[in-house]
């Protein structure tokens, strides 16, 4: 039987498009981020009709909610630069950024409501978002220490022991690690999907917003959510990709 997999162009041919898909995914990926960047831009310059901050309507629900232990601060320059607004299990405290904490606009209402959804799915013990907070801070910078990490491996064995040893667990520490960031960014859908769920939920209830008010809010989280799914095809896509390039060389040495 003619076996298309044996064809010695096949695993190339995959690999380009594969890759074209890749680029496709990642302007996609682009546009997304633009959207979220204008949601968050016109609900930053609406006020909200309660008149509290994100870091006073974060404290308010956190009270009401049973979590007066969880805090809420404000993001150092380096949290804000690698991770934005975020809950973080290890201080079981809200960071929120600068213009989030200490503006009343919609934006910030609706960063405050979704934090304090994730820090409720912490207390009630959900473990997918513990395992995703525990690996995201490795996911964010294992992607660029792979490069770095076979370099040394590769150069030490040149050099120093003269084998191949250090580069190949170079070669392992370094997929794993990008298994680590693909774990997180797969993790990151239905860990953001059900705070999500739950903010809109606790808007609704507790009649926080207007009608029109909320209804800019769930755009906002809509945009979020559209951006967490394009992550995760460019995430599936590059390893595809890495996998293909790599059979693709094994087939033709």
């Amino acid at each position: 039987m003619f076996n298309l997999l044996a064809t010695p162009d096949v695993p190339t041919v995959l690999y380009v498009a594969v890759s074209i898909l890749l680029g496709l995914a990642i302007i996609a990926t682009f546009i997304s981020q633009i959207f979220v960047a204008v949601g968050y831009w016109k609900g930053n310059r609406t006020d909200n009709s309660l008149g509290l901050t994100g870091g006073e309507l974060a404290r308010k629900l956190l009270d009401e909610n049973g979590m007066p232990d969880v805090e809420v601060k404000k993001c150092t320059f380096l949290r804000t630069l690698f991770f934005g607004n975020h809950y973080s299990i290890s201080k079981k405290t809200i960071y929120l950024r600068m213009l989030t904490i200490n503006k009343t606009s919609l934006t910030s209402a609706a960063m405050a409501v979704q934090k304090v959804a994730l820090a409720e799915q912490h207390r009630d013990g959900d473990k997918k978002m513990i395992l995703r907070s525990r690996l995201q801070g490795l996911a964010i910078f294992a992607p660029a220490l792979f490069v770095p990490l076979v370099a040394i491996g590769l150069i030490l064995d040149l050099f120093v022991l003269q084998t191949v040893l250090l580069t190949i667990v170079a070669l392992i520490l370094g997929f794993v690690f990008i298994a680590f960031g693909f774990v997180v960014t797969l993790l990151n859908i239905p860990v953001e999907r059900k705070a999500i769920k739950r903010a809109e939920q606790m808007i609704d209830e507790k009649s926080l917003l207007t009608a029109e008010e909320s209804l800019t809010v769930k755009k906002i989280y809509r945009s979020y959510m559209v951006q967490y799914v394009m992550q995760f095809v460019v995430a599936v896509l590059r390893i595809l990709q890495l996998i293909l390039k790599i059979f693709a060389k094994s087939k033709n040495k």
